[in-house]
């Protein structure tokens, strides 16, 4: 279970991030699990031919699939009793394939609205070229101690 974090703990330029490398594999085993192109192992989520056909380098990862994974990176770090309440992000650029990626969050506020503890984050997924082909902002509320 993830520790939990608390409001009065956090400060503006705080900072955590994960690994993620994206295989073959785990990328059909997302679409499968939602069902999307289940079965189907020829799509530019699956194929570097296909992915090819519309001028990628190889086979790039769903849009969706790398959202989840930064919204599982936030709801890791903020624990049990915080609340995700939004988070949105931009797709700059494909994720492909074994790309090596740090997913970073940055705590960029701190603030209570009508007595609500929240916390504002930049989110990015950065891959070893420097690129960050995915990038946002999330907005979460955590517990205040006592």
């Amino acid at each position: 279970m993830a520790e939990q974090r608390y409001f009065e703990d956090v400060e503006p330029g705080d900072e955590f991030n994960e690994h993620w490398t994206p295989t073959r594999e785990s990328v059909i085993g997302y679409l499968t699990v939602g069902n999307a192109e289940a079965g189907n192992t020829a799509s530019r989520f699956t194929s570097d031919e296909e992915a090819k056909k519309i001028g990628m380098a190889k086979a790039i990862v769903p849009g969706a699939f790398s959202m989840v994974m930064a919204s599982r990176v936030v709801a890791d770090w903020m624990g049990p009793e915080g609340k995700l309440h939004s988070i949105d992000v931009d797709f700059r650029r494909p994720v492909l394939h074994d790309d090596t990626l740090n997913i970073l969050a940055l705590v960029t506020d701190t603030l209570e609205d009508d007595g609500v503890p929240t916390v504002k984050l930049d989110v990015y997924l950065e891959n070893e070229r420097g690129e960050r082909p995915v990038q946002g902002t999330a907005l979460v509320e955590l517990p205040k101690r006592g």
